[in-house]
């Protein structure tokens, strides 16, 4: 009677369906994989933001060493005679004076940055995403109301004010709410989406990053010296504001002990620890260590070592080649930015789709070939003798699971990520290489509007390395990819300046295009060292690290 009671609660279409097979527990599919949690339009907002903060950063950035040089010029004259001719600021001691003042102030930059980026990984596994994005909003803010100061007091005592601002990098800057972005985005879409959308972000981030080098100047010059770091305080408060209102919050789930974990100081290096190789067990039970992250790490270094200066390069090769003024250079960065983010925004998530696509095709006829059974569903007995009392098989038997069905979104597909990475940066580096034939000025347009087709590596080595670690390391896993990409930039200038200047002496500067595609042929190299675990592995745990050892 109760199972009749049962049967009659069911709708008439289940009814038709239930055999002797069927699970008496039935699975729900999940949808975690299949659909956002949020919606897109939380995506969108998202992307927003992305530009939003891109642009609030990228106006003051030309505007500021121009400011530099106004007020060490004006520190200068208070112990000199003052010629009031209007060259009075070009002379050698003034200008070298200025290019020691930025050099501090770019080092003090990179330097917080780099602790900004532990910081935000920190503060997103103890107090959430989105506190971590409000503080990478806020607290630029607040170094912005003191740039003000700091330009409005001028000469040198606001130079030390601007420079001491940059401490406050530390609890808000760049590098952080390209992390926070990047962790929120990372959760509120499905998995298979994960690095198209990190190419949005960054693409999103070019966009604004394009835009904001151009009002920066039209501000200047139209407006005045001050104004682009006013315009700029009020973009980083409605940037805040926006993230506060528009973006939800998302839920913190922590166990007590992974909490109780973060509040160690050992917490706060995690991201170093991601490139240690690991001991995984494979589907025989052997042990073995996997060097995967810790070789698409160092690729990644040396991807941005070869891209990080391109930049930089195209502005060095223009002005000393082809005599390009400062109108000129500013167009050309800001075509190259722009073309950049119009590839990462509409042309690399359908890279990356038709890809995985292409890639899952072929590793279902590759199974096809080898196993045809592979696919078929597991035998069910449905013989009523084989579940008879006392049976062996009654005992032992198990209620059917759903069979893996291969389709385009298998986990196994998303392994084109590293396809990608390893491609992109050996195209770009081919045709980084094929710049040094440039001759003439519209052939150095076209090579800034072709380079950024060979974008992208980042944002897939970062959709990469999420895929090759367990979801409490995400946050970690990007701090990973940031680090080494800070590490890069960083490296890049002074390894590149260097190279450019030795060429540039023996009148072939064009030679550093050369080098700089060497340097992203050997980041594809690596980056064939870099390799998923074997099908079927697991990661050891630290307690079974300890008992093995």
């Amino acid at each position: 009677m109760v199972a009749m009671g049962k049967d009659q609660d069911r709708g008439p279409r289940d009814r038709d369906t239930l055999s002797e097979a069927t699970p008496l527990l039935r699975k729900e599919p999940s949808n975690c994989d299949s659909a956002p949690k949020y919606g897109y339009s939380v995506v969108r907002r998202v992307l927003l933001t992305s530009f939003l903060m891109a642009l609030s950063f990228a106006v003051t950035q030309v505007p500021l060493i121009y400011v530099f040089g106004l007020m060490t010029c004006e520190e200068y004259y208070k112990s000199h005679l003052d010629p009031g001719t209007p060259d009075r600021c070009k002379i050698s001691s003034i200008e070298a004076s200025t290019a020691k003042s930025v050099a501090l102030l770019g080092a003090g930059t990179t330097i917080f940055g780099v602790i900004n980026l532990f910081w935000t990984g920190w503060c997103i596994k103890r107090f959430g995403i989105k506190f971590a994005l409000l503080t990478s909003c806020l607290w630029p803010a607040v170094r912005l109301a003191i740039q003000n100061i700091g330009v409005s007091t001028g000469a040198g005592v606001g130079i030390i004010i601007v420079q001491c601002s940059q401490i406050i990098t530390v609890i808000g800057g760049p590098a952080g709410y390209m992390l926070a972005l990047n962790s929120y985005a990372t959760e509120i879409i499905p998995p298979v989406e994960r690095t198209a959308t990190l190419g949005r972000l960054t693409g999103a981030a070019f966009f604004g990053t394009s835009i904001g080098y151009l009002a920066g100047g039209l501000l200047s010059d139209g407006i005045g010296i001050i104004a682009p770091f006013r315009v700029t305080l009020v973009l980083f408060c409605i940037s805040t504001i926006y993230v506060f209102l528009f973006l939800p919050t998302l839920p913190h789930n922590l166990t007590p002990a992974q909490l109780k974990k973060t509040a160690s100081i050992s917490a706060f290096f995690e991201p170093i620890r991601m490139f240690i190789p690991r001991k995984w067990v494979l589907s025989n039970g052997r042990v073995q260590k996997e060097y995967g992250i810790m070789f698409l790490g160092l690729g990644a270094f040396f991807a941005v070592l070869s891209t990080g200066y391109i930049p930089v390069l195209l502005q060095m090769f223009a002005t000393d080649v082809l005599d390009f003024g400062a109108t000129e250079n500013g167009y050309l960065i800001s075509l190259n930015s722009l073309v950049r983010g119009i590839f990462l925004t509409f042309g690399f998530p359908p890279s990356i789709h038709y890809g995985r696509k292409w890639l899952s095709g072929r590793q279902r006829k590759a199974r096809e070939n080898q196993s045809p059974k592979l696919s078929e569903e597991p035998d069910i007995p449905t013989n009523p003798e084989t579940f008879a009392p006392g049976s062996t098989e009654a005992e032992t038997a198990q209620e059917p699971t759903e069979p893996t069905k291969l389709n385009p979104t298998d986990e196994e597909s998303l392994q084109f990520d590293l396809i990608y990475t390893r491609w992109s940066i050996l195209i770009d580096a081919m045709l980084t290489s094929l710049a040094s034939f440039v001759r003439q000025d519209w052939q150095l347009y076209i090579v800034a509007i072709i380079l950024p087709f060979a974008s992208g590596t980042g944002s897939a080595a970062k959709g990469t390395i999420l895929q090759m670690c367990s979801p409490d390391q995400r946050a970690d896993a990007l701090s990973a990819i940031g680090l080494v990409e800070m590490a890069a930039r960083l490296a890049t200038t002074g390894l590149f300046g260097y190279i450019f200047a030795v060429f540039a002496t023996i009148g072939q500067p064009n030679l550093t295009f050369l080098a700089n595609g060497g340097v992203a042929l050997l980041s594809f190299a690596v980056l064939l060292l870099s390799r998923f675990p074997p099908p079927g592995a697991r990661k050891m745990d630290t307690e079974e690290e300890g008992e093995e050892v």
